[in-house]
This record gives structure tokens, C-alpha cells and sequence, in this order.
């Protein structure tokens, strides 16, 4: 990464493929892109991998959650294209905010539309849940009967024995008529 100082934010050139930051790592800047495109990603490089999202729109942010909670960085981010990102520190956020106003509705709309789109995927995994359950269900049910018909099935066979014909031959009667049991 190539870094040229502007108004004292970095302005980063980065290449396809480039990680910009990796899930778990401590956090003290953000960026906005300018040029190109990222990704960003759950449990990069993993079986486990997912893509939240695509950035391609100029001015776009990222890595603004963990420097605003302090918390570590909650996703990797991914040059999918030749990038150029401006880096913006904790301690210079407050002064680029007040002098870019712009690029602060910008980060609020980002956001904004981060939370939206989680919540309606959690809205469709909701959907995928309930279908399973109704499936595990449904299928417990026709367990269900299948097990009281072989329970019914049973029940007649060992209860109803006539006391005057021997087992063995009720046996094999029962089973020449009504099949085994099982």
C-alpha cells in the first residue's frame, strides 16, 4: 500500500486482492472509498466465508462501526478492484466530520442501509425457520401416526389372542392375513 498524505488523511492506493483490514483486529480508523471496488466479509478466507456486501459507490465508508464503539473490527474488508481509499484516524475524525459535512450524512446513509439490509435478511432467515420447523413438524407428525398405527397394530396382535389357539399358530395365522409386524 502507497500512502501520500492529504490534508492529513492518508489517501491509500490499493491493489486487487488486498486485505484493508481483517475481522478481530483492533480498530482506530476508517476510510471512504473513492475508487473502486471492496468487499466485505465474514470469516475471509474460511469454509465458513460470507459476503455482506459490495462497495462501489464513491464516498462510501468503511470501518466506521469500530471506530466509532471502540470495538474490533467486525468484518475483513477486500480489494475486489485496484482501490483508493482516504484513511481517517480517531483522532482526526471529529475535525473531517465538521469540515465535511456531506461525508458525514454519507456515513449515516451507509450505515442506514447496512442496518436495513441485515434486517431483512434476518427477516428472510426468519422465514427459512419457520419453514423448517413447519417441515420438522409436519414430519413429526406423520412419525407420529406411523408409530400409533404400529403401536395399534401391536396392541391388536398381543391382546386379542384368543386363549383357546396356541401362539405359535395364532402367529403364523396373523401373519399369512395382516403381514408382520414388522
Amino acid at each position: 500500500m502507497e500512502n501520500k498524505m492529504t490534508g492529513g488523511n492518508p489517501i491509500l492506493h490499493v491493489v486487487k486482492d488486498t486485505v484493508i483490514y481483517k475481522q478481530g483486529q483492533a480498530c482506530s480508523t476508517m476510510f471512504l472509498l473513492r475508487q473502486g471496488t471492496v468487499g466485505l466479509y465474514l470469516n475471509y478466507g474460511t469454509p465458513d466465508q460470507f459476503q455482506l456486501c459490495e462497495l462501489s459507490q464513491s464516498d462510501s465508508s468503511l470501518g466506521e462501526m469500530g471506530l466509532l464503539d471502540g470495538e474490533p473490527r467486525n468484518a475483513t474488508a477486500v480489494a475486489l478492484t485496484d482501490a483508493m481509499l482516504v484513511e481517517i484516524s480517531q483522532d482526526k475524525f471529529a475535525s473531517f466530520i465538521a469540515e465535511n459535512p456531506m461525508a458525514a450524512k454519507q456515513i449515516i446513509i451507509d450505515l442506514s442501509v447496512r442496518f436495513k439490509n441485515v434486517t431483512q435478511e434476518l427477516k428472510n432467515e426468519q422465514v427459512v425457520i419457520r419453514e423448517c420447523l413447519t417441515t420438522l413438524q409436519e414430519e413429526d407428525e406423520k412419525r407420529k401416526n406411523s408409530f400409533m398405527g404400529k403401536l395399534k397394530k401391536y396392541t391388536e396382535y398381543f391382546f386379542n389372542i384368543p386363549k383357546d389357539v396356541p401362539p405359535d399358530l395364532y402367529v403364523g395365522y396373523y401373519n399369512r392375513f395382516h403381514g408382520t409386524m414388522l
